[in-house]
Protein backbone atom coordinates (compact mmCIF):
# COMPACT_ATOMS: atom_id res chain seq x y z
CA UNK A 1 0.00 0.00 0.00
CA UNK A 2 1.34 3.62 -0.60
CA UNK A 3 0.17 6.95 1.88
CA UNK A 4 0.93 10.18 0.99
CA UNK A 5 2.04 11.66 4.32
CA UNK A 6 1.96 15.76 4.78
CA UNK A 7 4.53 15.04 7.85
CA UNK A 8 7.16 13.08 6.37
CA UNK A 9 10.22 13.60 8.85
CA UNK A 10 9.05 10.62 11.18
CA UNK A 11 8.15 8.04 8.39
CA UNK A 12 11.38 8.29 6.75
CA UNK A 13 13.81 7.72 9.63
CA UNK A 14 11.09 5.08 11.22
CA UNK A 15 12.31 1.62 12.43
CA UNK A 16 15.89 3.18 10.92
CA UNK A 17 18.48 1.70 13.97
CA UNK A 18 21.18 3.12 12.13
CA UNK A 19 22.37 5.09 9.45
CA UNK A 20 22.26 3.86 5.88
CA UNK A 21 24.51 4.81 3.31
CA UNK A 22 25.72 3.07 -0.12
CA UNK A 23 28.48 0.08 0.98
CA UNK A 24 32.06 1.59 -0.12
CA UNK A 25 33.95 -0.48 -3.14
CA UNK A 26 36.32 -2.60 -0.81
CA UNK A 27 33.03 -4.05 1.05
CA UNK A 28 30.95 -5.05 -2.48
CA UNK A 29 31.63 -8.59 -3.52
CA UNK A 30 34.14 -8.86 -6.64
CA UNK A 31 33.00 -9.69 -9.54
CA UNK A 32 34.10 -13.27 -10.60
CA UNK A 33 32.31 -12.86 -14.16
CA UNK A 34 35.75 -11.27 -15.91
CA UNK A 35 33.60 -11.24 -19.28
CA UNK A 36 30.68 -9.32 -17.78
CA UNK A 37 30.96 -5.97 -17.00
CA UNK A 38 28.15 -4.97 -14.54
CA UNK A 39 29.95 -5.29 -11.43
CA UNK A 40 33.25 -3.10 -12.46
CA UNK A 41 30.65 -0.52 -14.56
CA UNK A 42 28.86 -0.19 -11.51
CA UNK A 43 31.65 1.01 -9.59
CA UNK A 44 33.05 3.30 -12.09
CA UNK A 45 29.54 5.23 -11.84
CA UNK A 46 29.46 5.31 -8.08
CA UNK A 47 32.47 7.99 -8.78
CA UNK A 48 30.41 10.88 -10.09
CA UNK A 49 29.43 12.74 -13.18
CA UNK A 50 30.28 11.29 -16.59
CA UNK A 51 30.02 14.42 -18.37
CA UNK A 52 33.54 16.31 -19.14
CA UNK A 53 32.83 18.91 -16.98
CA UNK A 54 35.90 21.18 -17.57
CA UNK A 55 34.55 20.70 -21.62
CA UNK A 56 31.38 21.86 -20.91
CA UNK A 57 32.38 25.51 -19.22
CA UNK A 58 34.79 25.82 -21.96
CA UNK A 59 32.16 25.83 -24.42
CA UNK A 60 29.28 27.73 -22.39
CA UNK A 61 32.23 30.22 -22.48
CA UNK A 62 32.60 30.02 -26.30
CA UNK A 63 28.87 29.78 -26.92
CA UNK A 64 28.09 32.42 -24.67
CA UNK A 65 26.01 30.77 -22.94
CA UNK A 66 24.84 30.93 -19.04
CA UNK A 67 24.01 27.17 -18.77
CA UNK A 68 22.35 24.28 -19.98
CA UNK A 69 19.12 22.91 -19.17
CA UNK A 70 18.52 19.20 -20.57
CA UNK A 71 15.52 16.87 -20.56
CA UNK A 72 16.42 14.20 -22.73
CA UNK A 73 17.17 10.81 -20.95
CA UNK A 74 20.91 10.29 -22.93
CA UNK A 75 21.35 13.76 -21.57
CA UNK A 76 20.15 13.40 -17.97
CA UNK A 77 22.50 10.30 -17.51
CA UNK A 78 25.34 11.76 -19.03
CA UNK A 79 25.36 14.41 -16.26
CA UNK A 80 24.09 12.34 -13.06
CA UNK A 81 25.18 8.89 -14.14
CA UNK A 82 20.86 8.19 -13.87
CA UNK A 83 19.17 6.35 -16.61
CA UNK A 84 15.69 7.68 -16.60
CA UNK A 85 14.01 4.64 -17.12
CA UNK A 86 10.56 6.13 -17.19
CA UNK A 87 11.29 8.61 -20.28
CA UNK A 88 12.50 5.64 -21.84
CA UNK A 89 9.70 3.34 -21.36
CA UNK A 90 7.38 6.56 -21.98
CA UNK A 91 9.01 7.90 -25.22
CA UNK A 92 8.61 11.28 -23.22
CA UNK A 93 10.97 13.44 -21.03
CA UNK A 94 10.41 12.63 -17.20
CA UNK A 95 13.23 14.86 -15.38
CA UNK A 96 15.61 17.81 -16.20
CA UNK A 97 18.97 18.77 -15.42
CA UNK A 98 20.35 21.81 -15.27
CA UNK A 99 24.49 22.65 -15.59
CA UNK A 100 25.56 26.37 -14.64
CA UNK A 101 28.72 27.91 -16.97
CA UNK A 102 29.70 28.73 -13.13
CA UNK A 103 32.08 25.28 -12.44
CA UNK A 104 31.44 26.21 -8.37
CA UNK A 105 27.16 25.99 -9.07
CA UNK A 106 26.38 21.91 -8.50
CA UNK A 107 24.35 20.47 -11.30
CA UNK A 108 20.24 20.81 -10.63
CA UNK A 109 17.93 18.09 -11.09
CA UNK A 110 14.34 18.32 -11.20
CA UNK A 111 12.34 15.07 -10.83
CA UNK A 112 8.91 13.64 -9.31
CA UNK A 113 9.16 13.08 -5.72
CA UNK A 114 8.43 9.28 -6.02
CA UNK A 115 10.50 8.44 -8.76
CA UNK A 116 13.37 9.78 -6.63
CA UNK A 117 12.52 7.79 -3.54
CA UNK A 118 11.78 4.63 -5.42
CA UNK A 119 14.56 4.79 -8.09
CA UNK A 120 16.99 7.36 -8.02
CA UNK A 121 17.98 6.91 -4.31
CA UNK A 122 18.86 3.05 -5.76
CA UNK A 123 21.17 4.31 -8.51
CA UNK A 124 24.97 3.93 -7.83
CA UNK A 125 25.96 7.84 -9.04
CA UNK A 126 27.70 9.73 -6.35
CA UNK A 127 27.58 13.22 -8.51
CA UNK A 128 26.92 15.89 -6.39
CA UNK A 129 23.40 17.48 -7.04
CA UNK A 130 21.51 20.20 -6.10
CA UNK A 131 17.34 18.18 -6.02
CA UNK A 132 14.22 20.01 -6.90
CA UNK A 133 11.67 17.35 -6.43
CA UNK A 134 7.55 17.89 -6.90
CA UNK A 135 4.68 15.62 -6.54
CA UNK A 136 1.30 17.76 -7.66
CA UNK A 137 -1.39 19.96 -6.37
CA UNK A 138 -3.27 19.81 -3.03
CA UNK A 139 -6.43 20.54 -4.00
CA UNK A 140 -8.95 19.23 -6.33
CA UNK A 141 -8.83 19.38 -9.59
CA UNK A 142 -11.80 21.97 -10.31
CA UNK A 143 -9.47 24.24 -8.16
CA UNK A 144 -6.51 23.75 -10.50
CA UNK A 145 -7.48 26.45 -13.25
CA UNK A 146 -4.81 28.69 -12.64
CA UNK A 147 -3.08 27.40 -10.14
CA UNK A 148 -0.37 27.32 -11.83
CA UNK A 149 0.15 31.08 -11.60
CA UNK A 150 -1.14 30.95 -8.29
CA UNK A 151 1.87 31.60 -5.37
CA UNK A 152 -0.37 30.48 -2.47
CA UNK A 153 -1.24 26.91 -4.33
CA UNK A 154 0.28 23.99 -2.24
CA UNK A 155 2.22 20.38 -3.25
CA UNK A 156 0.37 17.61 -1.94
CA UNK A 157 2.54 15.50 0.62
CA UNK A 158 5.19 13.15 -0.29
CA UNK A 159 4.30 9.78 -1.28
CA UNK A 160 6.54 6.65 -0.15
CA UNK A 161 5.48 2.96 1.10
CA UNK A 162 3.63 2.58 3.84
CA UNK A 163 5.23 0.50 7.02
CA UNK A 164 3.03 -1.78 8.20
CA UNK A 165 5.57 -2.83 10.95
CA UNK A 166 4.93 -6.24 10.83
CA UNK A 167 8.98 -6.58 9.99
CA UNK A 168 11.35 -4.16 10.79
CA UNK A 169 12.40 -2.10 7.47
CA UNK A 170 15.05 -3.72 5.45
CA UNK A 171 18.55 -1.34 4.43
CA UNK A 172 16.81 -0.86 0.89
CA UNK A 173 14.10 0.81 2.46
CA UNK A 174 15.72 2.72 5.14
CA UNK A 175 18.21 4.05 2.43
CA UNK A 176 15.63 5.81 0.24
CA UNK A 177 13.56 7.52 3.47
CA UNK A 178 16.84 8.69 4.40
CA UNK A 179 17.62 9.87 0.82
CA UNK A 180 14.34 11.71 0.28
CA UNK A 181 14.58 12.95 4.05
CA UNK A 182 17.85 14.63 3.33
CA UNK A 183 16.48 16.14 -0.01
CA UNK A 184 13.05 17.48 1.52
CA UNK A 185 15.33 18.87 4.51
CA UNK A 186 17.25 21.14 2.45
CA UNK A 187 14.15 22.33 -0.06
CA UNK A 188 10.00 21.62 0.14
CA UNK A 189 8.57 19.90 -2.91
CA UNK A 190 6.62 21.62 -5.26
CA UNK A 191 3.28 20.93 -6.86
CA UNK A 192 4.61 20.54 -10.50
CA UNK A 193 7.33 20.10 -12.72
CA UNK A 194 7.16 23.19 -14.37
CA UNK A 195 7.36 24.84 -10.69
CA UNK A 196 10.41 23.04 -9.84
CA UNK A 197 12.04 23.78 -12.93
CA UNK A 198 11.32 27.66 -12.29
CA UNK A 199 12.62 27.16 -8.81
CA UNK A 200 15.69 25.42 -9.63
CA UNK A 201 16.35 28.04 -12.48
CA UNK A 202 16.26 31.10 -10.16
CA UNK A 203 18.24 29.36 -7.46
CA UNK A 204 21.08 28.46 -9.86
CA UNK A 205 20.50 31.89 -11.70
CA UNK A 206 19.69 30.43 -14.76
CA UNK A 207 16.50 32.79 -15.31
CA UNK A 208 17.76 35.02 -17.31
CA UNK A 209 20.78 34.89 -19.89
CA UNK A 210 21.26 32.68 -22.59
CA UNK A 211 20.25 29.38 -21.94
CA UNK A 212 20.62 26.24 -24.13
CA UNK A 213 18.27 23.46 -24.08
CA UNK A 214 17.79 20.04 -26.15
CA UNK A 215 13.74 19.30 -25.95
CA UNK A 216 10.94 21.66 -26.76
CA UNK A 217 9.33 20.72 -23.10
CA UNK A 218 12.11 22.95 -21.71
CA UNK A 219 11.77 25.68 -23.71
CA UNK A 220 7.54 25.37 -22.85
CA UNK A 221 8.49 25.79 -19.23
CA UNK A 222 10.56 28.40 -19.41
CA UNK A 223 7.70 30.18 -21.11
CA UNK A 224 4.72 29.14 -19.35
CA UNK A 225 7.14 30.04 -16.04
CA UNK A 226 7.27 33.93 -17.39
CA UNK A 227 11.10 33.45 -16.96
CA UNK A 228 12.85 35.89 -18.69
CA UNK A 229 15.94 33.90 -20.15
CA UNK A 230 16.78 33.44 -24.09
CA UNK A 231 16.80 30.26 -24.95
CA UNK A 232 18.81 28.12 -27.44
CA UNK A 233 18.58 25.18 -28.97
CA UNK A 234 21.58 23.73 -28.20
CA UNK A 235 21.86 20.05 -29.76
CA UNK A 236 24.93 20.99 -31.21
CA UNK A 237 26.96 22.40 -27.88
CA UNK A 238 25.94 19.64 -26.12
CA UNK A 239 27.47 16.92 -29.06
CA UNK A 240 30.58 19.31 -29.06
CA UNK A 241 30.37 18.67 -25.17
CA UNK A 242 30.20 15.03 -25.49
CA UNK A 243 32.53 14.25 -28.58
CA UNK A 244 35.75 14.70 -26.33
CA UNK A 245 35.42 12.04 -22.94
CA UNK A 246 35.83 12.23 -19.65
CA UNK A 247 38.05 9.85 -17.64
CA UNK A 248 35.38 8.12 -16.04
CA UNK A 249 33.68 8.03 -19.36
CA UNK A 250 36.54 6.13 -20.96
CA UNK A 251 36.61 3.46 -18.31
CA UNK A 252 32.98 2.53 -18.92
CA UNK A 253 33.30 2.76 -22.83
CA UNK A 254 36.57 0.54 -23.08
CA UNK A 255 34.19 -2.18 -20.86
CA UNK A 256 31.16 -1.65 -23.45
CA UNK A 257 33.92 -1.43 -26.45
CA UNK A 258 36.05 -4.53 -26.14
CA UNK A 259 32.74 -6.61 -24.79
CA UNK A 260 30.75 -5.54 -28.06
CA UNK A 261 33.77 -6.90 -30.21
CA UNK A 262 33.92 -10.14 -28.12
CA UNK A 263 30.35 -10.55 -28.52
CA UNK A 264 30.52 -10.15 -31.64
CA UNK A 265 34.04 -12.29 -32.71
CA UNK A 266 32.03 -15.02 -31.20
CA UNK A 267 29.47 -14.77 -32.40
CA UNK A 268 30.25 -14.98 -36.10
CA UNK A 269 32.80 -17.77 -35.32
CA UNK A 270 28.98 -19.96 -34.93
CA UNK A 271 28.37 -19.35 -38.48
CA UNK A 272 28.99 -22.37 -40.65
CA UNK A 273 27.20 -23.92 -44.07
CA UNK A 274 23.79 -24.46 -43.86
CA UNK A 275 23.11 -22.07 -40.97
CA UNK A 276 21.51 -18.61 -41.19
CA UNK A 277 21.22 -15.28 -40.87
CA UNK A 278 18.99 -15.50 -38.28
CA UNK A 279 20.65 -17.92 -36.08
CA UNK A 280 23.96 -15.90 -36.21
CA UNK A 281 22.12 -12.36 -35.44
CA UNK A 282 20.75 -14.77 -32.24
CA UNK A 283 23.98 -15.94 -31.48
CA UNK A 284 25.16 -11.98 -31.26
CA UNK A 285 22.59 -10.98 -29.41
CA UNK A 286 23.29 -14.40 -26.54
CA UNK A 287 26.75 -13.43 -26.55
CA UNK A 288 26.35 -9.49 -25.72
CA UNK A 289 23.71 -10.97 -22.78
CA UNK A 290 26.64 -12.95 -21.18
CA UNK A 291 28.73 -10.15 -21.08
CA UNK A 292 26.01 -7.68 -19.41
CA UNK A 293 25.73 -5.56 -22.77
CA UNK A 294 22.70 -5.06 -24.89
CA UNK A 295 22.65 -6.21 -28.76
CA UNK A 296 21.79 -3.26 -30.94
CA UNK A 297 21.95 -3.88 -34.09
CA UNK A 298 24.18 -6.15 -36.53
CA UNK A 299 24.53 -5.37 -40.15
CA UNK A 300 25.16 -9.35 -41.94
CA UNK A 301 26.30 -9.18 -45.50
CA UNK A 302 24.99 -5.98 -45.56
CA UNK A 303 21.51 -6.54 -45.09
CA UNK A 304 19.73 -4.44 -42.07
CA UNK A 305 16.66 -5.36 -41.99
CA UNK A 306 16.14 -8.28 -38.58
CA UNK A 307 13.42 -10.19 -41.36
CA UNK A 308 15.71 -11.64 -43.21
CA UNK A 309 16.99 -15.25 -42.91
CA UNK A 310 19.16 -16.35 -45.84
CA UNK A 311 21.20 -19.53 -45.65
CA UNK A 312 25.46 -19.29 -45.58
CA UNK A 313 27.21 -21.72 -48.34
CA UNK A 314 30.69 -23.11 -48.67
CA UNK A 315 32.09 -19.97 -50.52
CA UNK A 316 30.17 -17.51 -48.33
CA UNK A 317 32.09 -14.40 -47.92
CA UNK A 318 29.91 -11.72 -45.76
CA UNK A 319 30.73 -8.72 -43.84
CA UNK A 320 29.44 -8.17 -40.05
CA UNK A 321 28.80 -4.94 -38.21
CA UNK A 322 28.12 -4.98 -34.78
CA UNK A 323 26.62 -2.59 -32.34
CA UNK A 324 25.93 -3.28 -28.31
CA UNK A 325 25.48 -0.74 -25.41
CA UNK A 326 27.69 -1.04 -22.21
CA UNK A 327 26.05 1.65 -19.44
CA UNK A 328 24.77 3.18 -22.71
CA UNK A 329 27.71 3.68 -24.34
CA UNK A 330 28.26 2.23 -27.91
CA UNK A 331 30.35 -0.28 -28.97
CA UNK A 332 30.77 -0.82 -32.99
CA UNK A 333 33.04 -3.38 -34.49
CA UNK A 334 33.16 -4.70 -38.40
CA UNK A 335 35.14 -8.02 -39.68
CA UNK A 336 34.89 -10.17 -43.06
CA UNK A 337 33.92 -13.71 -42.14
CA UNK A 338 34.70 -16.30 -44.99
CA UNK A 339 32.77 -20.11 -44.93
CA UNK A 340 35.61 -22.14 -46.27
CA UNK A 341 37.90 -21.11 -48.90
CA UNK A 342 37.43 -17.41 -50.61
CA UNK A 343 37.84 -16.43 -53.71
CA UNK A 344 40.72 -14.49 -54.70
CA UNK A 345 38.61 -11.15 -55.58
CA UNK A 346 37.35 -11.58 -52.06
CA UNK A 347 40.10 -12.02 -50.09
CA UNK A 348 41.93 -9.23 -51.74
CA UNK A 349 38.57 -6.86 -50.66
CA UNK A 350 39.91 -8.17 -47.37
CA UNK A 351 43.36 -7.12 -47.35
CA UNK A 352 42.65 -4.14 -48.84
CA UNK A 353 40.50 -2.70 -46.17
CA UNK A 354 43.21 -4.26 -43.54
CA UNK A 355 45.80 -2.21 -45.40
CA UNK A 356 44.10 0.74 -45.63
CA UNK A 357 43.40 0.58 -42.00
CA UNK A 358 47.52 -0.19 -41.14
CA UNK A 359 47.85 3.00 -43.41
CA UNK A 360 45.99 5.34 -41.55
CA UNK A 361 45.71 4.05 -38.27
CA UNK A 362 49.19 5.37 -36.96
CA UNK A 363 48.60 8.74 -38.51
CA UNK A 364 45.61 9.32 -36.19
CA UNK A 365 46.55 12.25 -33.96
CA UNK A 366 44.71 15.71 -32.30
CA UNK A 367 44.94 17.87 -35.39
CA UNK A 368 43.92 15.50 -37.74
CA UNK A 369 40.48 16.36 -39.34
CA UNK A 370 38.09 14.41 -41.15
CA UNK A 371 38.91 15.09 -44.58
CA UNK A 372 42.22 14.28 -43.55
CA UNK A 373 41.45 10.72 -42.73
CA UNK A 374 39.57 10.41 -45.84
CA UNK A 375 42.33 11.45 -48.25
CA UNK A 376 45.16 10.06 -46.09
CA UNK A 377 42.78 6.25 -46.88
CA UNK A 378 42.40 7.14 -50.17
CA UNK A 379 45.63 7.66 -51.40
CA UNK A 380 47.43 4.61 -49.37
CA UNK A 381 45.17 2.18 -51.50
CA UNK A 382 45.50 3.61 -54.71
CA UNK A 383 49.73 3.98 -54.26
CA UNK A 384 49.28 0.14 -53.28
CA UNK A 385 47.47 -0.51 -56.11
CA UNK A 386 44.01 -1.51 -54.71
CA UNK A 387 41.11 -0.69 -57.24
CA UNK A 388 38.27 -1.23 -54.53
CA UNK A 389 36.41 1.85 -53.31
CA UNK A 390 36.82 2.64 -49.36
CA UNK A 391 34.95 5.45 -48.23
CA UNK A 392 36.83 5.51 -45.26
CA UNK A 393 33.94 7.02 -43.27
CA UNK A 394 35.19 8.74 -39.32
CA UNK A 395 32.76 8.98 -36.65
CA UNK A 396 33.33 10.10 -32.83
CA UNK A 397 31.07 7.55 -30.73
CA UNK A 398 29.74 7.65 -27.26
CA UNK A 399 26.73 7.76 -26.09
CA UNK A 400 25.42 7.93 -29.28
CA UNK A 401 26.32 5.96 -32.12
CA UNK A 402 27.51 9.22 -34.11
CA UNK A 403 28.00 11.57 -31.16
CA UNK A 404 29.80 14.99 -33.03
CA UNK A 405 28.29 18.14 -33.86
CA UNK A 406 27.37 18.58 -37.80
CA UNK A 407 28.78 21.81 -39.50
CA UNK A 408 25.85 24.08 -38.75
CA UNK A 409 22.26 23.85 -36.68
CA UNK A 410 22.33 20.24 -37.75
CA UNK A 411 23.72 17.42 -35.28
CA UNK A 412 24.46 14.23 -37.33
CA UNK A 413 23.07 13.55 -40.82
CA UNK A 414 25.70 15.40 -42.90
CA UNK A 415 28.97 15.50 -43.81
CA UNK A 416 31.71 16.93 -41.43
CA UNK A 417 34.72 16.78 -43.43
CA UNK A 418 35.84 19.66 -41.03
CA UNK A 419 35.60 17.65 -37.22
CA UNK A 420 38.90 18.13 -35.68
CA UNK A 421 40.30 15.17 -33.91
CA UNK A 422 41.12 16.14 -30.31
CA UNK A 423 42.60 14.28 -27.07
CA UNK A 424 40.01 12.03 -25.32
CA UNK A 425 37.73 11.45 -28.58
CA UNK A 426 36.75 8.28 -29.46
CA UNK A 427 36.73 7.27 -33.18
CA UNK A 428 35.66 4.97 -35.63
CA UNK A 429 36.19 4.39 -39.22
CA UNK A 430 33.52 2.50 -41.12
CA UNK A 431 35.53 0.95 -43.62
CA UNK A 432 33.04 -1.23 -46.21
CA UNK A 433 34.14 -2.51 -50.09
CA UNK A 434 31.38 -0.16 -51.81
CA UNK A 435 31.18 -2.74 -54.79
CA UNK A 436 29.16 -5.10 -55.92
CA UNK A 437 29.82 -8.40 -58.45
CA UNK A 438 32.59 -9.18 -56.30
CA UNK A 439 31.56 -12.84 -54.76
CA UNK A 440 30.18 -11.43 -51.31
CA UNK A 441 30.51 -8.43 -48.81
CA UNK A 442 33.84 -7.24 -46.72
CA UNK A 443 33.80 -4.76 -43.50
CA UNK A 444 36.50 -3.35 -41.03
CA UNK A 445 35.62 -1.31 -38.12
CA UNK A 446 38.01 -0.97 -35.01
CA UNK A 447 37.16 1.74 -32.05
CA UNK A 448 40.13 4.03 -31.57
CA UNK A 449 41.22 6.57 -28.71
CA UNK A 450 42.68 9.38 -29.58
CA UNK A 451 45.85 10.79 -27.15
CA UNK A 452 47.84 13.65 -26.80
CA UNK A 453 50.51 11.18 -28.35
CA UNK A 454 48.47 9.18 -31.23
CA UNK A 455 45.90 6.82 -31.60
CA UNK A 456 45.75 3.72 -29.17
CA UNK A 457 43.56 0.66 -29.77
CA UNK A 458 40.62 -0.33 -27.64
CA UNK A 459 39.44 -3.31 -28.67
CA UNK A 460 41.89 -6.09 -30.18
CA UNK A 461 42.52 -5.48 -33.63
CA UNK A 462 43.23 -9.11 -34.78
CA UNK A 463 41.34 -11.40 -36.75
CA UNK A 464 40.36 -8.67 -39.35
CA UNK A 465 39.14 -10.86 -41.77
CA UNK A 466 39.09 -15.10 -40.60
CA UNK A 467 37.36 -18.35 -42.25
CA UNK A 468 34.95 -20.65 -40.30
Amino acid sequence: MVSRRDALSAALVAGSGLAVTPSSAAERPVNTGVNNILASGADILRGGTLMNLARAYRVMEEEKLDGLVMALPTNVYHLTGYWDHVSIRHDAPNSIVLLSRDPKQAPGLVMGQFLYYYSFSDAPTEAPLQTFLFTGWDGRVADLIGATRAPEAKAVGAMIFEDLKQAPLGDLEQHRRLKLKASMDKRPLEASAERALAKAAKEMGLDKGRIGYDHAIVAGSYDMAGLPATMVYADRTIRRIRMVKSPRELELMKLAIRANAEAALAAAKTARAGATHRELRAAFWTECTKRGTDAMFMQLDGIIPETDNREFKNGSAFMIDCVSLGFHYFGDYGRTVFVGEPSKTMKRAADCIAFGWDAVRDRLKPGVTYADIKRMGTEALKKAGYDFDVPFTPHSIGLSHTDEPGPGGSSTFWTKDNIVLEENMVLSIDMPIKASGIGGSAHLEDLTLITKDGAVQINDIGDRSFMV
